[in-house]
């Protein structure tokens, strides 16, 4: 959730089996366990959902919203701000540093300890 915070979506929603909805407010098929409601994105788009699974979390998003979120950038820069979090738990736990780099679209993040 915090990497969503990042991108500006700090009105997340968390549980099991969460309904999605539509721009038009219909429901969905599927369901999410963290949810992103369409009211705090914009009003042509749809609900973000995001399902648990056992190696983490898996999008369902629209492919208006994948066009449109962020210009087309939304799940690229939401990897990116994931992978930020994950890096910064562990540089703590080691009591490391961090070294960020950008090579083109490429993002690199090494820890030293």
């Amino acid at each position: 959730m915090a990497a969503l915070a990042d991108l500006g979506y700090t009105q997340v929603e968390d549980g099991q089996d969460l309904p999605l909805y539509g721009y038009r407010g219909d429901r969905r098929p599927e369901t999410a366990g963290l949810v992103v409601r369409r009211e705090h994105i914009g009003s042509a788009s749809n609900d973000l959902g995001f399902v648990r699974s056992a190696d983490g979390y898996f999008p369902i998003i629209s492919d208006y919203d994948q066009r449109t979120l962020l210009e087309g950038r939304f799940l690229p820069r939401l990897r990116v701000a994931y992978a930020e979090h994950v890096v910064e738990t562990v540089r703590k736990r080691l009591r490391a540093s961090v070294r960020r780099t950008v090579e083109g679209s490429v993002v690199k993040l090494k820890v030293r300890y």
